[in-house]
């Protein structure tokens, strides 16, 4: 299989385990409605993975140097602010609109790649992006206006996560490793293990104790694997292509609300009527067109 198969693949992983990880955040947050406390949680638990982990895949050898300090603290410190948005963004806003959402973030990435990094992009691979981009407007669409309850977390929730994701590029790229699944999973460790020892350090402050690790495990893990293929996906395609396939999550989280609608499970998912599920079902068919726009126009 080549590598852009693979990253294509990974990135669609992580759209889907993403999708997951927001009912277990939800389901948290209906419990104890702290997103302080949702975010340590998940660090803690993924940080466990990590140490665990590090024997197996951890590679050192480009680790002490001044050019990884940078992209680690980058990544580290945009997913921390990031989880913190979104985690305070999802006390205001259902999952599947939340993961609707997410959509836009490939502009902020789009933006950050061009002054950071230099990229350059074709006009179809811009226009796949605001294809994606306008899909999560219209998922958030209600009765002809726009529903901004909790959108100001959601842009602390973009920016974080934006420069997260360009930190993460970099440290996979920047990893020797020639089988791209053993760099990915090298980065994951190096970035995780750090924000794992810090959110340690905050257990007493912040007073997680073993029943609330308990509830935010379904999180902690659904994050863990869609961190996998994350990082796979941005070291092979990058962040603006991996942040595309992302996207994918609005459409899962779509058919993912269906099922929690029909069964009822109005405190993982609000009851919708059949006009807003159509709208989304557009939407959801104008992302798909944006991934697939972009995904042969990069191929190209």
């Amino acid at each position: 299989m080549s590598n852009w198969a693979i990253g294509i693949i990974s990135g669609l992983v992580a759209g889907l385990m993403q999708s997951c990880s927001y009912l277990g955040g939800q389901r948290f947050l209906n419990k104890y409605n702290n997103s302080a406390q949702m975010v340590i949680c998940s660090l803690l638990i993924t940080g466990a993975v990590t140490w665990l982990m590090a024997p197996f895949f951890l590679y050192t050898s480009t680790l002490f140097s001044w050019r990884m300090l940078l992209y680690v603290i980058m990544t580290d410190i945009g997913l921390v602010v990031g989880h913190w948005g979104f985690f305070s963004a999802q006390k205001h806003i259902e999952s599947s609109r939340i993961a609707s959402l997410m959509g836009l973030k490939v502009l902020v990435v789009a933006v950050l790649s061009i002054v950071l990094l230099r990229i350059g992009f074709t006009f179809l691979q811009y226009l796949a992006m605001l294809g994606a981009a306008s899909a999560g407007l219209l998922m958030n669409w209600n009765q002809g206006k726009l529903n901004w309850n909790g959108m100001g977390y959601m842009l602390v929730c973009f920016i974080g996560y934006a420069f997260s994701d360009l930190g993460v590029q970099l440290v996979v790229q920047e990893m020797p490793a020639e089988d791209p699944i053993a760099a990915g999973f090298s980065g994951f460790i190096v970035n995780y293990s750090v924000t794992g020892l810090g959110a340690l350090c905050l257990i007493k402050k912040f007073k997680i104790d073993y029943r609330m690790l308990c509830t935010a495990l379904p999180q902690g893990l659904c994050w863990v694997v869609s961190m996998w293929g994350l990082y796979i996906c941005f070291g092979l395609v990058g962040a603006a292509f991996g942040n595309v396939l992302q996207a994918s999550r609005g459409i899962i989280s779509l058919v993912i609300g269906i099922i929690l609608s029909y069964f009822a499970m109005q405190s993982l998912e609000k009851k919708q009527s059949a006009d807003q599920w159509v709208r989304k079902a557009v939407a959801a068919l104008i992302m798909f067109g944006s991934i697939m726009l972009y995904a042969f126009t990069a191929k190209g």
